[in-house]
């Protein structure tokens, strides 16, 4: 497990940064596919914040809090992290037996991002906005309750899209702008 330490508006001394690293370990003991932590930690007036970004097992974990001590601060962020990690682990556990039966049934997606950059008022009927990037990626077979778990510990990541394990077909979940999700499948056509 590889662990970065940051220090914003403070001093990073070597008993806070052993203080942290003490208590990441713990998080490995519970959940052996940590591969990398970033941890930030801050002043702000006379508040303290400890941050954490942590990449386990393909997915991104993402904890914070805030507190009057630093120490606790650190205590409350690795309590969370610890509980994500608990839940995700369940989450893996139930599901288990049913990947067998997905391994293989992975849909390829193509995602493309125009450039809508162009400033004319009309444009004609064969106009075809350039790409600007594409993207191929493969829409694994899960649950809805797993695209969920995995869109709501990654903070990068603002849409999902997987192949719903019960009716085979493309869905896609998405982190609306108030902090709702949001799921998408398809209909009937009428």
């Amino acid at each position: 497990m590889q662990v970065s330490i940051t220090g914003r508006h403070m001093e990073l001394t070597d008993p806070i940064k052993a203080y942290v690293h003490d208590k990441l370990g713990h998080l490995k003991h519970s959940f052996d596919h940590v591969v990398d932590v970033h941890v930030v930690l801050g002043v702000e007036k006379h508040r303290q914040r400890c941050e954490v970004n942590m990449a386990a097992n393909g997915i991104n974990i993402h904890g914070k809090h805030e507190t009057d001590d630093l120490y606790a601060a650190i205590d409350g962020v690795v309590d969370k992290l610890n509980r994500q990690l608990k839940r995700y682990r369940a989450k893996l556990h139930r599901h288990q037996s049913n990947h067998s039966q997905r391994v293989g049934r992975e849909i390829k997606v193509s995602h493309k991002v125009l450039d809508l950059s162009n400033d004319f008022d009309e444009l004609a009927e064969d106009h075809a906005h350039s790409t600007v990037t594409h993207e191929v990626i493969a829409a694994a077979p899960m649950s809805i309750d797993e695209a969920v778990m995995q869109l709501e510990l990654s903070e990068e990541r603002n849409v999902l899209f997987f192949t719903n394990a019960e009716t085979d077909a493309l869905n896609a979940v998405y982190r609306r702008s108030n902090g709702t999700i949001s799921w998408i499948e398809p209909g009937e056509a009428n």
